[in-house]
């Protein structure tokens, strides 16, 4: 009797740990486009971050939807998603169980979780651009690409009609600076200030 009974309760247990384990990170959804830069400026204005779908396998891929979470459940979702429907800018939101992430954890620290490091990714822009090289004795003296990192900011300015605040998305540079990938071996330098 007491055989069946722990392996009763040993199977209920691993049952419940196999769902934790493997359970899906649920968001609100209030938003999702096409490009990075538009759910960028969306999640500026209304708040929440931006997620690339391509990082979970229940999403719809090559989309970015502005998000609220991750909740580790659906009732803590759908509590949220109550408070924000409250709002008619949110009529639309919904809870979606992504799944479980594509990224790998601790990445860089141990305290990086995925869900920090798909949120870290949603807020920063990159922009790559194809240089000659060569032009001047601060860069790399042959062909490379740049790496400007840039996230997006609200810029505050006043209206002169009626004297009010306004609000606008603007994209601001990180002061980190950029990264140069020599095309011919594919290295990356940190592009630092250079006094020539």
């Amino acid at each position: 009797m007491k055989t069946r009974l722990v392996s009763l309760v040993l199977c209920v247990v691993s049952v419940g740990c196999a769902e934790m384990a493997f359970a899906g990170d649920f968001y609100v959804v209030t938003a999702t486009e096409k490009s990075h830069e538009s759910a960028q400026k969306t999640a500026a204005n209304t708040g929440g971050w931006v997620l690339d779908t391509d990082l979970y396998p229940k999403l719809q891929p090559g989309l970015y939807s502005v998000v609220r979470g991750p909740f580790g459940g659906k009732p803590a979702a759908d509590a949220e998603l109550a408070s924000l429907k409250a709002v008619a800018e949110f009529k639309d939101a919904y809870v979606a169980d992504a799944g479980v992430s594509r990224l790998p954890a601790g990445v860089g620290s141990p305290q990086l979780s995925p869900q920090i490091l798909a949120a870290l990714l949603g807020e920063l822009d990159v922009k790559v651009s194809d240089e000659a090289g060569g032009k001047n004795p601060c860069e790399p003296q042959e062909p490379y690409q740049r790496v400007q990192l840039s996230y997006m900011s609200l810029e505050r300015s006043m209206d002169k009609s009626t004297g009010t605040p306004t609000f606008a998305p603007k994209l601001r540079p990180l002061d980190l600076g950029a990264f140069w990938v020599i095309k011919k071996t594919g290295a990356i330098v940190r592009m630092r200030a250079c006094a020539e």
